[in-house]
């Protein structure tokens, strides 16, 4: 199972994904030897490599799917063609859309089982740092993080 955050952590609120990366880090899931935590930055096409790679994979970004400013969002795969029709729209990866690379890698037929754990920024300006708002809800995406892998365990 991989962990990977997206963004760009000189556009504000938009480096959300590295920012809870690097959270994660510093906590007891790195010591699961089946969970690799990576820090994707804003390389899209990468993520292409890995859910080819591994069956399991749990994004975190910066993402509108229509909700509001600073609302975290949890998406299952069952549910992402739902959000495909509503636009579905990732704010960090710069090279290729989110929603363009899971429609890629379906069209590839590759198997891969995906949350997605997603914010709307409040800011995503020039500048280093999360604004205040985002900033706080960092504590709900980890656990949102650590409720997917549990649910990823206990399924097997």
């Amino acid at each position: 199972m991989k962990v990977i955050g997206f963004g760009n952590k000189f556009l504000s609120d938009d480096g959300i994904g590295p920012v809870v990366i690097e959270k994660l880090e510093k906590t007891g899931l790195t010591e699961d030897k089946d969970i690799e935590i990576i820090d994707l930055g804003t390389s899209g096409t990468d993520l292409i490599f890995h859910l080819k790679e591994c069956p399991r994979i749990i994004i975190i970004d910066a993402i509108d799917a229509g909700q509001d400013e600073g609302k975290i969002i949890k998406i299952k795969e069952k549910d992402i063609e739902h959000f495909y029709d509503q636009g579905l729209f990732s704010l960090s990866l710069h090279d290729l859309n989110l929603a363009d690379i899971l429609k890629l890698v379906r069209a590839m037929k590759v198997e891969t089982d995906i949350t997605i754990i997603g914010i709307k920024p409040l800011n995503i300006e020039l500048g280093e740092g999360l604004s205040p708002g985002i900033e706080k809800k960092i504590p709900e995406m980890i656990s949102l993080v650590n409720q997917a892998v549990k649910e990823y365990k206990t399924t097997g």
